[in-house]
């Protein structure tokens, strides 16, 4: 979203904020609106087009941003690339399993969860998880980070930038997902 757009956003919403708490205080009424508007606002022809240039352009940033989100959310779902024999397209949901897939085989990480993002100039790719094993960080971030890179790039069949985020949000040393039993029962209303 560009600069001006936001700028339009705030002031429109800011204003119209401001009218909506004025009315539900009694601070102003739709009367003295409706008097301003007829006596001071509506006969000047000068600042009736200005008022109707305003909302036209508001309309329009509006509709350019819908177009916009639109088209953007359509275009970044999927990669697309031409081969001799025709068009292919690879939703960003596919790599995202094939790399989930690849992750849950390791014994280090678990409740792997993983988002794949495509930007302008590069693939990104979102991984978050728990780290289930004593390993060595900078070794396993890197070759996690090497292998979804030499993965990606297999996929799509040439080189791209791939940036890979790798958060580690828990640490859960032990089996995944066992809970340790103690070595001595507890007598039942041995504390009663």
């Amino acid at each position: 979203m560009g600069f001006l757009t936001v700028l339009i956003y705030i002031v429109l919403s800011l204003t119209v904020g401001s009218l909506f708490v004025s009315l539900s205080a009694d601070t102003l009424t739709i009367n003295i609106l409706s008097e301003y508007l007829q006596k001071d606002l509506l006969p000047d022809p000068y600042l009736r087009s200005g008022l109707f240039l305003t909302g036209a352009i508001l309309i329009l940033f509006c509709l350019r941003y819908i177009q916009a989100s639109i088209g953007r959310s359509k275009k970044n779902k999927s990669i697309s690339f031409e081969s001799s024999q025709g068009r292919v397209n690879i939703t960003l949901f596919a790599i995202e399993e094939m790399l989930k897939k690849m992750l849950e085989d390791r014994e280090e990480i678990s409740h792997v969860r993983i988002k794949v993002f495509l930007r302008k100039k590069w693939i990104e790719v979102m991984i978050k998880g728990i780290l289930t094993s004593e390993v060595n960080l900078v070794d396993f971030t890197k070759e996690i980070q090497d292998r979804i890179t030499e993965k990606i790039n297999t996929l799509l069949g040439e080189d791209k930038q791939v940036k890979v985020n790798l958060e580690i949000r828990r640490v859960n040393i032990g089996n995944k997902g066992s809970l340790r039993e103690d070595s001595e029962p507890e007598v039942p209303f041995r504390n009663y």
